[in-house]
């Protein structure tokens, strides 16, 4: 009797474990079906059955619920995907369970980069009209400005992450058939890449336009930091290397790319601090926002241009002259940039910070941009006059 009792079990396990290469087997061959079939860059295939193809959703809804519901929900089934597969040691103890599991997430993946897909489609129609980009100012959250890059985030870094970590898995999968010494490493960057790329998706969609405009000013900020850095380095009056009117130019130039840094944090510091009372959108349109982003690049161009005009290699043979000139050109390049950022700041920045929102202890923003530009505005006559003295005294 107690033989019976034990050699059923047995048989039992010895029949689990020669179905489990074919379960393996279903697991493999169901991540190369998710690559070929949900190919995020093209149509969604024909699945159907989805309430996205109801004729009464609007836009603002389809983009709502992709930022908030899809793109959560894949994250949230890429990482239970992950960590049934991060350790290849526990997935070998538990081969069975884990390998059902993956086979019940599967259909539920390529349901949800179905309608991933269906959203993109409905948002940005691959051959479809856009809204111009000129008047789309009362497009709100489906602006120009907001879907165009949104598309490439999904269509194409985000499938490339897609495939690359359903690869991943697959070499996984087929990586428990190996001895120990020949096994796969764990899921590692794959997962990270993925992650990374539904955050900046969902970032995209619920972002305020401010904040989109911040993250395109942080490269142009760092830039403009590091150009200070290197201009101090010019301005020193101990480096050997530096020659004529080089550092008398630097040192006339400093207060004014501090007060251009300065004028960058600020912008930053006026988001974060009230980041939760804007709104999700400007009243600019696509082609003022752009506008927006680049006249901080230009900026960041011309002081880069600035600084490297002030440095020499060694033994270079320059012309001092010709360089205080195109110091003064350079300087005069900044104004006119400024000019018109301010313009769209004061018509579309500042009203989303009324003075009412601010704390006692904060200073009004419009007010501290008055002083702020007659500063600037005296730094740049300063370094322009300083350069106009070098020029005639070495002619």
């Amino acid at each position: 009797m107690m033989s019976q009792l034990t050699e059923k079990p047995t048989a039992t396990a010895t029949l689990q474990s020669q179905q489990l290469p074919h379960q393996a087997d279903l697991v493999i061959q169901g991540f190369r079906r998710l690559i070929a079939e949900y190919d995020l860059s093209g149509s969604a295939g024909n699945t159907t059955d989805l309430s996205l193809d109801h004729p009464l959703r609007s836009k603002e809804d389809i983009l709502a619920e992709l930022g908030s519901s899809l793109l959560p929900l894949l994250k949230q089934q890429i990482t239970s995907l992950s960590q049934a597969l991060d350790n290849p040691d526990q997935l070998r103890q538990d081969l069975g369970p884990t390998l059902q599991l993956i086979l019940e997430l599967q259909p539920k993946l390529a349901q949800t980069l179905y309608q991933i897909i269906r959203a993109i489609d409905h948002l940005v129609p691959p051959e479809g009209p856009e809204s111009s980009p000129t008047i789309d100012q009362n497009m709100k959250q489906l602006k120009c400005y907001r879907l165009r890059p949104l598309d490439p985030s999904i269509r194409v870094h985000l499938k490339a992450e897609i495939c690359d970590f359903f690869r991943t898995s697959c070499r996984i999968i087929e990586a428990i058939k190996l001895p120990t010494q020949q096994r796969s490493t764990p899921m590692g960057y794959p997962l990270f890449g993925m992650i990374y790329s539904i955050n900046i998706a969902i970032q995209s969609i619920e972002a305020s336009e401010f904040l989109l405009l911040q993250n395109c000013w942080l490269r142009a900020l760092g830039d403009i930091e590091d150009a200070v850095e290197d201009l101090l380095g010019v301005a020193n009056p101990t480096n050997r290397h530096i020659r004529g009117p080089l550092p008398q130019l630097a040192k006339s130039s400093l207060p004014l790319l501090k007060l251009i840094r300065l004028f960058f944090n600020k912008f930053f510091d006026l988001g974060l601090a009230k980041e939760e009372l804007v709104k999700s959108y400007t009243d600019m349109s696509t082609e003022q926002l752009l506008s927006f982003e680049k006249f901080a690049q230009d900026i960041a161009e011309a002081i880069l241009g600035l600084v490297c005009g002030l440095q020499e290699e060694e033994d270079e043979v320059v012309d001092q002259a010709q360089i205080s000139l195109d110091f003064m050109h350079r300087v005069k390049s900044l104004s006119p940039l400024f000019q018109s950022l301010l313009l769209l700041s004061n018509l579309y920045i500042i009203p989303l910070f009324p003075d009412s929102d601010l704390s006692p202890s904060q200073i009004s923003f419009k007010p501290w941009l008055v002083t702020w530009y007659t500063l600037f505005f005296q730094a740049t006559n300063n370094a322009i006059k300083t350069a106009n003295l070098l020029s005639q005294d070495l002619d």
